[in-house]
Parts: C-alpha cells; sequence; structure tokens
C-alpha cells in the first residue's frame, strides 16, 4: 500500500489552519447535469460516482490496500487537498443516487418493492452519515463559504432520511428549514454562478417544506416557529454541530471583506489606479455588482429584451458617471489645495490620493463609460434592426405594416439612420480617447474602436439607403441614390471586416460585430440589384412617357392633347389616366375649382308676417249696410250680449 507521508503524518496544527475551497453545489450540479440526472437516470450517475470516487483514490494516493481491503478513515489530519473532501461528497452522492434508483425500482416493482425500499432507506442513511462526515470536516479545513455550504448540504440530506422514514416530521421540517436558510444566505454572497445555484436550491426546498407542514397539521401537531426550527436542527447535531447565527456573521464579514477588496482599485485596459475615497467606492462597488448581475443574466438566460436591457445599461452608466464625477471634484479639490506639485493631496472630501492617481482613474472611468455607452447603443440598434427587418420581411408578404407578434412598433430606417450615427460618433470618441492614453493599449483600443466605426458606418450607409428607396418608390424618383449608397455599404462592410480581422482575439467586442458584417454585406448586395433594377425600370418608364409625348405632336394633335388634358377625373371617370400628377401635387386633376357661381332657385317663404304685404281687392260694395242710429237705439237691449260676442244677435238691415 502506497501513503503519502504528508497525508498522513501531517500535524492537526497544520491541518486546521488549512483554507480550502469547496465549490459543492457547482460541483454537484455540474457532475448531474452531464452524467444522467439531466433525464433522471440515477444508474448512470451512480455508476459515475464510482469511477470518480477510483479516481480521486488513485489521484490522491488514498488507496485501501493491494490484495487484501483495509479500509483508511479519512479525517482532519489528512485532509491537505480539496480533493480530500471530493471523496466525502463523492461517497454521499453515489449512495444518495443508489437509494434513489431503488425507490424508483420499488414503485414499478411490487414483488421485491418492501426489500428495495429497506435497502433505499438504508442508503439514504449512509448518504447522510459521510455528508455529515464532509460538514465536519469542511468546518476546520475550509473557509467559511464551503463550510456553510457543506453544513446546508447536510442538512438537506438529513431531512431527506428523515422524510423517507416518516418518523420525525417536525425535525425533518427543522433540517429543511436550517438548508433553506444557509442556501438563501449563501445566494446573497459570492459569485453570480454561485448565487444563482444556492439561490435555485433554496426554490426546490419549498416543496419538502410544504409537504412536512402538511404531515404535521394532519397529525394534530401545532406550527413551530422558525426560531425553534433552527434550535431543533441545532440540538439534533445535524449540519456538522456549529452555531447557525455565528456561521452567518462569519459569511457576512468575509463578503464585506471580499467586498472592500474589490473596490479598493478599478482596472480598465491595462490603467488599474487605486480608489481611496469613499464618494468613489460606493458607486463603484454598485456598479460592479449590477454588470455581474448583467454578465450572469447573459450567460443564462441569453440576450434579454431591449425592454428589459437598456434600464439595467442606464443605471449601470449612471454608477459609472457619479464615480467619475466624484473623482473630478476630488481632481479639483487636489488641484486647489496641492498648487502645482505632481501629487498633492485630495482634501477634506477625499482620502489621502495623489493626483496622478485620480487622473488615471478619471481616464478609466470615462474610458468604461464610453464602453458602456457603445454596448448599451449595440443592443437599441439590434432591436430597432431586428424589428426593422421583420417588417421588411411582412412588407414582402403583402401583410400589414403591424402585424408582428406582440403587435410590435416597426421601425423605421431614419430610426436607424440616427442609431448607428451616435454609434459611429460614440466610437469616434473612444478612438480619441484612446490616442490619450498611449502605449499598446491605447494603439489596440484605437484600432478596435476605427474597427467598430467603420462597421457603424457601413450600417448607416445601408440604412441610408433604404431611407432613399422608400423615397424613390414614393415617387421621388431617388433610385439611383439609394443604389449608390447600398454599394457604400457593401465597400464599407468589407473594409471593416478587414480590419476587425486583423485585431486580436481579446478584443471580443469587436469580433462580435463580425458575422453582422458579413451578413451586411450580402444584404447591400441585393438591395443594390433591387436598387438599380428600379432605376432602369423608371429610366425605361420616362423614356416610353416621352416618346408617348412626341407622337401626339403637331396641330391637329396638339388640340387633341390639350383638350384631353383639360379634363378632370370626375368628367373622365372612365379613362385609364392618371389625375394625380406628380408626388408634390404638381399637375393634379382631381376637380376643378373654384366653382362657377350659379344662381340657386329658394324655396318659397311660408311666413304668416308675409300677409301683411298682400294687397287684397277692395270689397266694399258686396258689404250690407247697417242699420240708422234709432234702429239702434231700439235694439240696445241686446246690446251688452252682442258687445261681448262680436255683435251676435244684432239686427242688420
Amino acid at each position: 500500500m502506497e501513503v503519502d507521508p504528508q497525508a498522513t503524518d501531517a500535524p492537526e496544527e497544520t491541518a486546521a489552519i488549512l483554507q480550502l475551497q469547496l465549490n459543492l453545489l457547482s460541483v454537484i450540479k455540474s457532475a448531474q447535469l452531464q452524467n444522467g440526472l439531466k433525464h433522471g437516470d440515477y444508474g448512470r450517475y451512480r455508476q459515475y460516482c464510482a469511477r470518480r470516487l477510483r479516481s480521486l483514490y488513485k489521484a490522491l494516493k488514498f488507496l485501501h490496500g493491494k490484495g487484501r481491503y483495509t479500509k483508511k478513515k479519512l479525517d482532519v489530519p489528512q485532509v491537505s487537498d480539496a480533493r480530500h473532501l471530493q471523496i466525502l461528497l463523492v461517497c454521499a452522492e453515489r449512495a444518495w443516487a443508489h437509494a434513489m434508483l431503488l425507490k424508483q425500482e420499488s414503485q414499478q416493482d411490487g414483488a421485491a418493492a418492501a426489500k428495495k425500499r429497506h435497502t433505499a432507506l438504508r442508503r439514504l442513511r449512509k448518504a447522510s452519515f459521510w455528508a455529515g462526515e464532509l460538514s465536519r470536516i469542511a468546518g476546520t479545513v475550509c473557509d467559511t463559504r464551503s463550510a456553510v455550504e457543506a453544513d446546508a448540504y447536510a442538512a438537506w440530506m438529513s431531512g431527506n432520511v428523515l422524510m423517507e422514514t416518516e418518523s420525525d416530521w417536525q425535525r425533518a421540517l427543522a433540517c429543511y428549514t436550517r438548508a433553506k436558510k444557509l442556501f438563501t444566505e449563501l445566494a446573497r454572497v459570492g459569485d453570480p454562478e454561485s448565487q444563482a445555484l444556492c439561490g435555485a436550491m433554496a426554490e426546490e426546498l419549498a416543496p419538502a417544506l410544504r409537504y412536512c407542514n402538511y404531515q404535521i397539521s394532519r397529525a394534530g401537531g401545532e406550527a413551530v416557529d422558525p426560531a425553534g426550527l433552527l434550535a431543533l436542527a441545532e440540538e439534533g447535531g445535524e449540519g456538522g454541530g456549529s452555531l447557525l447565527q455565528s456561521k452567518l456573521a462569519s459569511l457576512a464579514a468575509e463578503a464585506q471583506t471580499a467586498q472592500a477588496a474589490a473596490t479598493s482599485s478599478f482596472e480598465w485596459r491595462g490603467i488599474k489606479a487605486p480608489v481611496s475615497q469613499e464618494r468613489v467606492r460606493v458607486p463603484l462597488h454598485n456598479a460592479a455588482e449590477l454588470a455581474a448581475t448583467l454578465e450572469a443574466a447573459m450567460d443564462t438566460d441569453g440576450p434579454a429584451s431591449a425592454e428589459q436591457a437598456l434600464p439595467q445599461h442606464d443605471k449601470l452608466t449612471n454608477w459609472y458617471q457619479e464615480a467619475r464625477a466624484a473623482t473630478r471634484n476630488a481632481i479639483k479639490a487636489a488641484q486647489t489645495g496641492g498648487g502645482s506639485g505632481a501629487a498633492g493631496k485630495a482634501g477634506a472630501e477625499a482620502d489621502a490620493g495623489d493626483l496622478e492617481d485620480l487622473v488615471a482613474l478619471e481616464k478609466a472611468l470615462s474610458g468604461r463609460i464610453l464602453e458602456g455607452s457603445l454596448a448599451r447603443g449595440e443592443v437599441a440598434a439590434a432591436d430597432a434592426a431586428a424589428r426593422f427587418a421583420a417588417g421588411l420581411q411582412r412588407q414582402a408578404a403583402g401583410k400589414a405594416a403591424g402585424g408582428g407578434k406582440g403587435k410590435e412598433r416597426p421601425a423605421k430606417p431614419e430610426d436607424l439612420v440616427r442609431l448607428t450615427t451616435t454609434l459611429a460618433q460614440l466610437a469616434a470618441d473612444l478612438e480619441e480617447h484612446a490616442s490619450h492614453l498611449g502605449g499598446r493599449q491605447g494603439e489596440a483600443l484605437a484600432a478596435a474602436a476605427a474597427a467598430r466605426g467603420g462597421g457603424y458606418a457601413a450600417w448607416r450607409a445601408y440604412y441610408q439607403g433604404h431611407v432613399a428607396l422608400a423615397a424613390a418608390a414614393a415617387g421621388g424618383g431617388r433610385y439611383a441614390e439609394a443604389a449608390g449608397l447600398f454599394r457604400r455599404a457593401g465597400e464599407r462592410a468589407a473594409a471593416a471586416q478587414e480590419a476587425t480581422e486583423e485585431l486580436p482575439k481579446s478584443e471580443s467586442a469587436a469580433w462580435a460585430a463580425l458575422p453582422g458584417l458579413q451578413q451586411l454585406a450580402a444584404l447591400a448586395g441585393s438591395y443594390l440589384l433591387v436598387a438599380c433594377a428600379e432605376a432602369a425600370a423608371e429610366g425605361a418608364a420616362g423614356a416610353e412617357g416621352a416618346g408617348k409625348g412626341l407622337e401626339g405632336l403637331g396641330l391637329a394633335g396638339g388640340a387633341a392633347q390639350q383638350a384631353s388634358s383639360a379634363l378632370y377625373l370626375p368628367d373622365a371617370l372612365d379613362a385609364w389616366e392618371s389625375f394625380g400628377g406628380s408626388g408634390s401635387g404638381k399637375g393634379a386633376r382631381l376637380f376643378q375649382g373654384p366653382y362657377a357661381l350659379a344662381a340657386i332657385r329658394p324655396r318659397p317663404i311660408m311666413l304668416d308676417s308675409a300677409a301683411g304685404e298682400v294687397d287684397y281687392p277692395d270689397v266694399s260694395h258686396r258689404v250690407k249696410r247697417r242699420k240708422t242710429a234709432a234702429a239702434a237705439a231700439a235694439g240696445s237691449a241686446t246690446g251688452t250680449f252682442a258687445r261681448l260676442f262680436g255683435g251676435w244677435g244684432g239686427a242688420t238691415s
């Protein structure tokens, strides 16, 4: 048996000061996804764990004897490498995978279900034992994050055993609660990948917690507060026996130390400047966290939509601009307080920082802001270009302009011309900024910015060609101009592609535009043919119209032509002739205006006042004469009644 003397004879004090790092969840999830568990194949994963364990034994020379098997115990004194901890982790995973495989088989095979279930429970207890050993040793030889991660893993495995045995639902709930709290705290610190894995693991524990609560309520038990559950898990010894609060406090302190170290300096394109001012450090730290979040989202979910990505880019640029503003204030304070010296102090608003370091920091922040603005503009341009291409496809298919997915607003070529112009200007500003840096980094940045600016100029010429093409289709007669713009776009795309291929591979932002430039060259060539064909057709139509006009020249023909041109649209609805004139409205014959004045026959006036203007004939000779005065006095007996009713009853002569 070959034994490494350093692994066996290492004193316990040496092992105690080790700070090994074990990315437990990262190792587990990567192995599971690549070896069967993506499709629920626990047998394949168990075989992988067996092979991995054998290779670890050989690599670490932790063999168990040749011929006769003599088990070697792995404890704190023997741990000198993170792979020793992987032995315990792989043992736990192998036992857990075997238990899950037997559980699946017991559900399908009714004859031997009881025996397989008994074996599955035994293997699950073995997995919990190995997880506990891993947590115990990791708490001694690993850093705080690895120890807390191993503790959470052991608590999760203990909860699995208690839930499968259905013996103590409250303790199972306590173990799962402890594991979820630890994974939730781990999801707040560390790199984005580790945070995402811990957050996903905490979410996976939610169904187990609900099931345990259901079983407790079904049995008539009372709900236990979270503090009591955590105390119950500590009391049982699950997870290594360390106090939960002290571990979380150590983890938070370690995260704060890492954050302070990360923002103690800022590096960009070879410029590394110390950050000593608190007003600069805080926005830089926020910007670093937001940048890491954006990068992790791009790696996991792919390119985000413009509505989601643009606000994040704006916020990131705002953080960098705030840091640059604070740096410029510190430079002014240093120049005011330090006179003409090159190493003046920053004064009351800044800590002890040299003027040269502040100037270097300001240059680095300005370059980073320009690069962030370019990234933001590229996201907006890519979204607009996708909507413009979709609009062209719908137009070619004869569909409505806004009938795309989600009723999206189609982009106009004028919008893309404006976006690409802004990007070209930003690339020129970045190239000018790189010229002030000097050295190899400045030259490389200037070359990359020039290549990117050439690509933006090519796209701008392409979209300007579409603007001219649309104007020509509306009657502007700009097909020749559109053809020239498409030809220029192809030439600039080829030049930008050649310049990009000469750049080093480290210029990933410039190399990312290479497929787009290749596509642009093909699109420009296609639309160049379209513009040339339309220009030729327009020329042929003009020649044909001129020929028809010459045919009508002459004395008789001129009069006929003038008579035809005098007609308007309402007078010749059956004629196949254009009455709209040119695009500007010249020569239009839609109607003849102003209309000629004409008398309109009015309706008769039917008013009562018109009776006063009528001259009636004299009919007095037909009216009978009244009686004399004496006769009227004689008949005064009926006078009152007659006066009231208009002389009714009065005698007439």
